[in-house]
């Protein structure tokens, strides 16, 4: 039996200041699946933008389980100092008002101070001989943005072999091109970007977001359809068993009906009257306990009568329930366009979206996966539908949207495969093939 090949990983989780730590929701399920593979031997380091006093304050089990996948050592680059130190006792988590503007404050004080990672790190000491010496050194990161190629071509210089690997951060939603409200360009934009100099491998979710990558002009046999990591069934049963999605939600006996609305991000073409008209409408229900999961606590800015309504209640993202919690709890899920809400077509949840509240075409829509709403007409039908009996809503649900659910989800999370992990096994064994004979 020949010897396992070795390999060396340097992995890099950005964006830990933001709500939510996506990054490393996107990245745990890749090197979970990796540290499972036994054709190679692999080492590897994580450097985190952040300080480990503030992942202290943020710790869970999805943090806890990354730092313990085998021969793993993080690196947190932000050195400690007494104001962010201070910060981890003057936030407790409290309803009053006073706490809640000193939270405020003290919270756009660090973010002030931290705007920008600190990338200027001696790199060839924190990278270690055993990278630098490396013939098969792998990068992985999540982003293309300008300062994430700039932290790669700086590991680069470090090891002239290394190959970096893009690997999913998400999926296209929206099948339109002018998503967000700036944009309001004459001509398509053609996205010649950098990363193509710096990224050597792509890995995406989708044929879609591949063909849409390799017409803006990256190498066919560099970008590889995996699926998605994140949201695919393996992934979403590992955690489930480990337990890594946080607190149960509390259920209410007094409503029959749990509703979840995942309030999108202002900037992406939303009619904002209208989302706080149909939010106002869905709370009219007596029967219907409505959770609004924001992602910024100043949007919608919704009037007094409606949030004091004894049955709504509302959450910043992962500040007190994990989003698949949120999932797990409620009966009917509303969405204006996010990647959480594959989550939601994984684990079979009534599925909706408002179409008139965006004047974005969403690709789920596209499928008509879900059910979706032209007018407020369609949701008074909807509501009244699953206050007359939420079990004939449930299977008029299936029976109407399992064959599109199923397409979309085959689509754009399994990749038309059996197997996600196996998809990760098989392209990093062909990128450690292609080492000796790609171009230096």
């Amino acid at each position: 039996m020949s010897p396992k090949k070795k390999i060396n990983i340097i992995f890099i989780i950005q964006r830990t200041k933001k709500i939510g730590f996506k990054d490393i929701d996107h990245m745990l399920p890749f090197l979970y699946f990796l540290s499972k593979n036994e054709e190679y031997e692999y080492t590897a380091k994580g450097f985190i933008f952040g300080s480990e006093t503030q992942q202290s304050k943020n710790i869970d089990a999805r943090v806890k389980l990354l730092s313990n996948l085998k021969n793993i050592e993080l690196v947190f680059t932000d050195k400690e100092n007494f104001l962010k130190k201070a910060m981890q006792f003057l936030t407790p988590d409290s309803n009053s008002k006073p706490v809640k503007l000193l939270n405020k404050v003290l919270n756009k004080i660090i973010k002030q101070s931290s705007k920008s990672p600190n990338i200027d790190i001696d790199w060839k000491t924190e990278l270690g001989n055993e990278f630098i010496n490396s013939n098969m050194p792998l990068i992985f990161v999540l982003h293309n943005d300008h300062i994430t190629l700039e932290i790669v071509s700086k590991i680069k210089k470090q090891n002239k072999r290394a190959k970096c690997v893009l690997l999913p951060h998400g999926t296209t939603i929206c099948d339109n091109q002018m998503v967000s409200e700036t944009d309001l360009g004459k001509s398509p934009i053609v996205k010649q970007h950098p990363l193509y100099k710096v990224i050597d491998y792509s890995l995406k979710t989708s044929k879609r977001d591949k063909n849409d990558e390799v017409f803006n002009g990256f190498k066919d046999d560099r970008s590889i359809i995996i699926g998605s990591p994140r949201y695919c069934s393996e992934w979403i049963k590992i955690k489930s068993n480990l337990n890594l999605d946080g607190a149960e939600v509390r259920v209410n006996s007094n409503y029959n009906i749990k509703v979840l609305f995942l309030i999108p991000k202002k900037h992406i073409n939303i009619f904002s009257e209208e989302l706080i008209r149909t939010i106002d409408f869905i709370s009219s229900y007596e029967e219907i306990e409505l959770v609004l999961l924001n992602y910024n606590s100043h949007f919608p800015n919704m009037p007094d009568y409606i949030i004091n309504k004894n049955n709504i209640s509302q959450y910043l993202i992962s500040e007190k329930y994990s989003t698949s919690k949120l999932i797990d709890w409620a009966d009917i899920i509303f969405h204006v366009g996010t990647g959480v809400i594959f989550e939601s077509f994984m684990k079979e949840k009534i599925t909706v979206l408002p179409r008139y509240l965006s004047c974005n075409t969403l690709i789920s829509d596209k499928y008509n996966a879900g059910f979706n709403l032209s007018n407020r007409d369609e949701l008074r039908t909807l509501c009244n539908a699953a206050v007359a009996s939420l079990n004939n809503l449930k299977n008029d649900y299936r029976e109407k949207c399992e064959l599109a659910n199923k397409k979309f989800i085959d689509d754009f999370v399994h990749a038309n495969s059996l197997s996600v992990q196996q998809n990760i096994t098989k392209t990093i064994t062909y990128i450690i093939n292609n080492f000796e004979t790609l171009k230096q």
